[in-house]
């Protein structure tokens, strides 16, 4: 019997993996995690003491509102980055609203925004926030930035604070229990203002950010063709190697979204006579400022704002703020509340005198409007997961959702809404 060989390490070219115990273990992540912390927090203040000397440098030298002195991020909202800035001038302190615009911010698109707002005031719109004049005759400036590999230009603005309470957000809308009346009077009142104080704005040949393309067309067009202008983000989605979770419920859900465009579809002809304004486009409870009693007092974020049909503006706002997220009621509108909500805009249009209140023909077409607004919303969601693949896919599958129940819930209360047009 031969005896066996074995085979020699050169453990000098190797490296000894020993076995450790559970004490030995459990100081070692007790201490990557504590390094982790104080990274993030060194992240954390770094970044903050970053921003605060970009503001300062863009407020300090190109506005003539002091030096500052304190800079609060407020959140909420997808696009823009947004602050409540505080600064001193002759012993003062002044509060500000102080923007910094998506990364590729259309100029146009910010110079329709900023004209609009600033016509709006001088036309008796007392919601809204302006943009200020800064010392080079200009809304806004460009500063560039350092980002996590390179330097890009990104634009700034600087507006009046608008103040008061944040009571509601995107979610939790005016669907929720114990609505204040004040709230839905006041929001009427909001709406008709700025219609009726931007009836005669000349956008001089500008148009503002389109949610799904850059044409300036009606969302009546845009409604007509989501459906293909979907598919053509997903394909572009497929072809990068991104499916995910979101495309294949879109996969699932799409013949429903192509029914209801095509029921939500406005003849060209009727289209043309009903009232055109500038809208808001963006009328949800995260866009306004409360005060304790529930009353709105300001309103914000109008760069999506475009010129349309203001029937169009209020079948989208009637999806952004009545229709449920709970689980039990999703998708599901709060039609006393719309009818109450449609009411209160007549009657302050009627009082401002500039523009007629809705006509027989606008309310006709308000089943399709709501349709359209719930569309309009599902079209931002699918653009976003397809334009930004860092985005959760998980929480905009819970938009997705919550929008195609409320296409649904529509398709099935149809008669019921058509009736309540005929009261109006």
């Amino acid at each position: 019997m031969s005896k066996e060989k074995f085979v020699t390490l050169h453990t000098e070219q190797m490296m000894n993996y020993r076995s450790a115990s559970a004490d030995e273990l459990g100081a070692l992540y007790a201490t990557a995690q504590k390094q982790a912390e104080e990274a993030e927090n060194v992240r954390q203040i770094s970044k903050e003491h970053y921003f605060f000397s970009v503001i300062r440098e863009v407020v300090e030298r190109h506005y003539e509102i002091g030096t500052l002195s304190e800079v609060y991020q407020i959140f909420g909202g997808y696009i823009n980055t947004t602050f409540g800035i505080y600064t001193m001038k002759e012993g003062e302190r002044q509060t500000w609203l102080f923007r910094m615009y998506k990364r590729g911010k259309n100029l146009d698109a910010l110079l329709y925004e900023h004209r609009l707002l600033l016509h709006a005031r001088a036309n008796g719109f007392s919601f809204g926030a302006a943009p200020l004049i800064n010392n080079q005759g200009k809304t806004y400036c460009q500063q560039r930035i350092q980002l996590s590999d390179q330097q890009e230009d990104f634009l700034f603005a600087v507006f009046n604070y608008v103040d008061g309470d944040v009571l509601y957000d995107w979610i939790p809308n005016w669907a929720e229990e114990g609505l204040a009346d004040t709230t839905i009077r006041s929001a009427a009142r909001c709406m008709a203002e700025f219609h009726s104080a931007t009836v005669n704005f000349d956008p001089q040949g500008l148009h503002g950010d389109n949610i799904m393309d850059s044409e300036d067309s009606p969302c009546n067009e845009l409604i007509h063709k989501f459906p293909q202008t979907l598919l053509g983000y997903q394909k572009a989605y497929r072809e990068a190697g991104l499916d995910n979770v979101y495309t294949e419920y879109f996969d699932t859900v799409w013949p429903v979204f192509e029914k209801m465009c095509a029921r939500a579809y406005i003849p060209p002809e009727d289209y043309d006579r009903m009232q055109m304004n500038p809208c808001h486009c963006d009328f949800h409870a995260g866009n306004f400022k409360y005060l304790p009693d529930g009353t709105i007092c300001g309103s914000f974020d109008y760069d999506m704002a475009k010129l349309d049909s203001r029937l169009f503006e209020i079948g989208l706002a009637m999806h952004y703020v009545f229709a449920s997220w709970k689980l039990a009621t999703k998708g599901v509108i709060r039609l006393d509340r719309m009818e109450r909500f449609i009411r209160l805009y007549d009657e302050e249009i009627v009082k401002i005198g500039k523009i007629p209140p809705l006509s027989a023909l606008e309310k006709k077409y308000l089943y399709e409007v709501l349709i359209q607004g719930t569309a309009y919303v599902y079209g931002w969601c699918t653009s976003a997961v397809v334009y930004d693949p860092e985005l959760n896919p998980h929480e905009y599958l819970y938009y997705a959702q919550h929008y195609v129940a409320c296409m649904e819930w529509l398709e099935a209360h149809e008669t019921e809404i058509r009736e309540l047009s005929k009261r109006l």
